[in-house]
């Protein structure tokens, strides 16, 4: 996992601004995806939502889209901006673990593994 700084946070002046627009002014493409996150019911009977071991399992989490997006992308080369989505859509899409941290740096959090006993 990879840990970068989040450049998603908008700047004072983008704050009104949709994610194409966004995108538009730091000169670069909106290319979306989205994940699932499966929850259950607790195995223990209690009336509360947890993870599925299904989400936890290691692998990429499943798409929510059927593939990345450009549609919101408000470029004027359609044609980079295809060939981008197309290898953002060949990514590998993050697992449990790595949504997990890119949630904290989104978030401002700092994330460390508890000691296993």
């Amino acid at each position: 996992m990879t840990t970068t700084t989040n450049t998603n946070i908008p700047t004072p002046a983008e704050v009104y601004m949709c994610q194409g627009e966004r995108a538009l002014n730091r000169g670069t493409h909106y290319i979306e995806e989205s994940i699932w996150v499966y929850l259950m019911r607790d195995w223990d009977g209690i009336d509360r939502w947890v993870l599925d071991p299904v989400t936890v399992d290691g692998c990429g989490l499943d798409s929510g889209l059927d593939g990345a997006r450009n549609s919101e992308c408000m470029c004027e080369d359609k044609d980079e901006c295809n060939a981008i989505r197309d290898r953002m859509d060949r990514a590998a899409l993050p697992s449990a673990d790595d949504l997990l941290h890119l949630l904290a740096v989104s978030l401002g959090y700092t994330v460390t593994r508890a000691v296993q006993a």
